[in-house]
């Protein structure tokens, strides 16, 4: 959950948030004015269903359900409400909720659905706040009681459909704190368009924190513009592949900053310090995400261990059913047939149909320094073939530049 405090509504936005996002039935709605216009509180509110979840105005019995949410460790983590919340919080948020709606500033809902909390049955809040020119920013919280039931995706869409058909926006924006997959994935869910990260533009209590933002159109599908691609635990050949994790950190820097590691990986944007793998490590699926890369921590089967990385990336190049691939391994681990077992692991699952659970890929490539034998090794003893060499276009870490050799292996070459 993340908000947006901006403007002069930043005072009745405060609880803004950005966490989670068929036709719509408007169960009650005023025909009026429409972007920024005010309404009378509660009486031309419009109430919006879809099976069991209904948006309505707030009332004051959701201040229990409000004061549950805004407790909650998770809420406290990606939301910028007060901390410690109070109950007198959550009543002031509801006052707040009916001043926007009256002042044309913010489109505020309550989300009631099976799981809320209070005897309102509290899911959470979702509103937009109209920006003019047809634009409005998106926000929504869940209660800790619906997440993960698909409420907060279904309370999105009849949003949307609300504010483009009632309220004629064309625009939809939305933000979150980086590292806010919940969120995101209920915009993505929603057909939003992920635009990128912006640096220290997202307040939260004092701090300026990294923001991710998307975009929908009113002419745009409600289908996810991306393939949600997902670090699938992986075991073959005594290594398990698994998605990284913050314990991995020491002897990740340890691998990347070892001077083999240095000599072909200088210019390879990987983690050195400690700072760096934290960001790494909040951004590391994110492009997993989009459909363009997922990585694997290589660990020892027996005990977890950090042995080494493997990358997929260039997944949505316009080389059809490609993917590159990028791997290292720690020191300690070198020669010992980690990075063949690793590989044709990860071979093995690029190439499987994705009915299987693989990734249905035609063709993997790789590249390499022609100096470096060790990585060639692995990749011939894996079935790939040289295919040519780009020239001059691979630094090493000394600044001098050589020439990269390029390596290639389709799938009806692969011996699982």
């Amino acid at each position: 959950m993340a908000y947006q405090l901006s403007g002069p509504i930043r005072r009745a936005r405060r609880h803004r948030c950005r966490w989670f996002a068929p036709v719509v039935k408007l169960v009650a709605w005023v025909e009026g004015s429409r972007e920024g216009s005010a309404v009378r509180f509660p009486d031309d509110v419009p109430v919006l269903t879809s099976g069991d979840v209904t948006l309505r105005p707030h009332r004051d019995d959701d201040a229990q359900g409000v004061f549950e949410q805004c407790t909650d460790p998770v809420s406290q983590r990606w939301m910028s409400v007060p901390a410690p919340y109070s109950r007198d919080d959550a009543l002031e948020f509801i006052q707040r909720r009916q001043s926007a709606w009256e002042r044309g500033e913010d489109w505020g809902f309550a989300i009631q659905a099976p799981g809320g909390g209070g005897p309102s049955r509290f899911g959470g809040s979702i509103s937009i706040g109209p920006r003019g020119s047809g634009i409005g920013d998106l926000g929504f919280g869940a209660h800790p009681g619906v997440r993960g039931r698909g409420v907060m995706t279904t309370a999105v869409r009849l949003i949307m459909d609300w504010s483009f058909q009632a309220r004629g926006l064309h625009t939809m924006t939305w933000a979150c704190n980086a590292g806010n997959y919940a969120s995101w994935r209920v915009a993505w869910k929603n057909g939003f368009t992920f635009e990128g990260t912006s640096r220290a533009t997202l307040p939260q209590r004092g701090d300026a924190l990294d923001a991710w933002h998307a975009t929908l159109l009113a002419t745009d599908s409600r289908q996810p513009k991306t393939t949600w691609l997902t670090p699938l635990r992986l075991e073959g050949d005594g290594v398990v592949l698994r998605d990284l994790s913050e314990d991995d950190a020491e002897r990740f820097v340890e691998a990347t900053t070892d001077a083999e590691s240095m000599r072909w990986l200088a210019d390879v944007p990987l983690p050195r310090t400690s700072e760096d793998f934290d960001r790494m490590h909040r951004d590391r699926l994110l492009r997993a995400t989009l459909g363009s890369a997922v990585r694997w921590a290589i660990a020892d089967a027996d005990n977890d261990r950090y042995l080494g990385a493997v990358n997929l990336f260039g997944l949505d190049s316009l080389d059809y059913g490609s993917a590159e691939v990028g791997y290292h391994v720690h020191p300690d681990t070198r020669g010992e047939g980690v990075m063949l077992g690793a590989l044709r692991t990860t071979v093995s699952h690029a190439f499987r149909s994705t009915s299987e659970g693989g990734l249905g890929l035609q063709r993997i490539s790789l590249g390499t320094a022609p100096e470096n034998a060790a990585s060639i090794a692995v990749a011939r003893a894996c079935g790939f073939t040289e295919t040519g060499r780009d020239r001059r276009c691979y630094r090493l870490d000394d600044d001098s530049v050589v020439d990269l050799l390029r390596f290639d292996l389709l799938a009806d070459e692969f011996a699982d």
